[in-house]
């Protein structure tokens, strides 16, 4: 109740800026992005820029963020970051994004919670830090880059009977995006962006006893590339066909053993067409269906290997977005995909070798998304709406308390 009472003081608070405010919000976010069924096919600010720093050139002077997610207590939420960007010039920009993590530092806490125990104790890089850069070199070309850089660090020492140990302890995630926008005419246009990463650890123990852990990579890079294409002008119906494609890799070393650790990669590729259409005056619909590949391999010389290939045919998405009044938007998403894997375990040893293959339809959790956007004046606040808030009614009717929103994201437009 006390985030409730918050909240009805801050959108109060907007109605009356809004009354003097003569911007438009902008609203986007991974509450919106969600709401709509994390549709490939649709525009978003936040969630387009982060992809392709080329977009900045888009969303000038605009302030965006995530509020957050899960409650870590009343006054707390999970999963908050911001971001802004600036134009400096008339075609120049700059912009910066703050606690965003995008490493795939998930993927070596998996190892080394399943290998080790979690006994390297090495934490992922925090305080992810962005740096935003967009030109726009003529006026059917933009051109942008990004920066990225995390790290952690920790050392202790010791000393027992005249010996003294030093143990270090640190992680690091640095990389960028190098994206681009193009326009063909003056409602056609083709995007790309490719984006490279590397993930590194260590853990480096000096003294009486010497060893080392650290790998060779944690190279991770992704590309994509989408297009939008009116085939309709009496409609502004618009085709979006889109190509993406993601890997990862991670081969831990010990300096004091020559046994080998296991080293893993990963490969996703998804490409797919949809549509895209006005609908409900300044509302929309998209719709499509994507295809994909997904590859995983976990190898330790001399003891197992295991792989995991699937192929989805196909990711089905559909995303409605719009207005219940001037400052109040409806969302509605839908995602399902059915995905065929074939899945192979083999003991090197042994020689002994197990796999199973089977068909079966994602998670029906979540697979209907639903939400709403606040917008007033130039500020934007946007929510995923809570399944439990639906089936136990809001607590005026059934006096139960719940949560509203799943994912709050907000945004302000400072363009003049």
């Amino acid at each position: 109740m006390k985030f409730a009472k918050l909240l009805s003081v801050v959108l109060f608070a907007m109605m009356l800026i809004s009354s003097v405010s003569f911007g438009q919000a902008i609203p986007s976010g991974t509450a919106r992005y969600e709401a709509l069924g994390n549709s490939p096919f649709i525009l978003d600010a936040s969630i387009d820029m982060n992809n392709n720093p080329a977009w900045t050139v888009e969303y000038r002077n605009y302030a965006f963020g995530d509020l957050g997610r899960n409650n870590v207590n009343d006054f707390e939420l999970s999963d908050q970051w911001a971001g802004a960007n600036f134009g400096i010039s008339k075609d120049v920009n700059l912009g910066i994004v703050a606690n965003k993590t995008e490493s795939l530092w998930s993927a070596f806490s998996t190892w080394n919670n399943n290998y080790l125990g979690d006994t390297l104790g090495v934490s992922a890089p925090i305080v992810p830090l962005k740096l935003l850069f967009g030109w726009k070199t003529s006026p059917n070309f933009a051109l942008g880059v990004d920066a990225s850089f995390a790290s952690w660090s920790s050392e202790n020492s010791s000393t027992v009977s005249g010996s003294t140990s030093t143990l270090k302890k640190n992680s690091m995630t640095i990389g960028g995006t190098v994206g681009v926008i193009g326009k063909l005419n003056k409602t056609d246009w083709i995007e790309g962006a490719v984006d490279v990463k590397s993930n590194s650890y260590k853990w480096e123990l000096s003294g009486p006893i010497n060893q080392t852990y650290d790998n060779d990579g944690g190279l991770q890079m992704g590309a994509f590339t989408r297009g939008s294409f009116v085939v309709s002008k009496s409609l502004n119906l618009k085709l979006v066909p889109y190509l993406a494609f993601d890997m990862f890799g991670f081969d831990p070393k010990n300096s004091a053993s020559t046994a080998s650790l296991n080293n893993y990669s990963w490969m996703n590729f998804m490409g797919g067409l949809g549509i895209d259409m006005p609908v409900l005056d300044d509302g929309f619909i998209a719709g499509g269906l994507s295809f994909g590949y997904h590859s995983y391999e976990d190898n330790l010389d001399g003891s197992f290997k295991y792989t995991a290939n699937e192929f989805m045919l196909p990711e089905i998405n559909m995303a409605i977005e719009w207005n219940f009044t001037e400052w109040l938007q409806g969302r509605l998403g839908y995602q399902r995909a059915v995905t065929s894997g074939d899945y192979k375990y083999e003991e090197s040893v042994s020689g002994n070798t197990f796999e199973n293959k089977n068909s079966f339809a994602s998670n029906p959790v979540q697979t209907i998304s639903t939400g709403i956007g606040f917008q007033f004046g130039r500020f934007s606040l946007d929510g995923t709406v809570g399944e439990k808030f639906y089936k136990q009614s809001p607590y005026i009717v059934s006096g139960k308390t719940q949560d509203v929103f799943g994912v709050l994201s907000a945004s302000y437009n400072f363009a003049k």
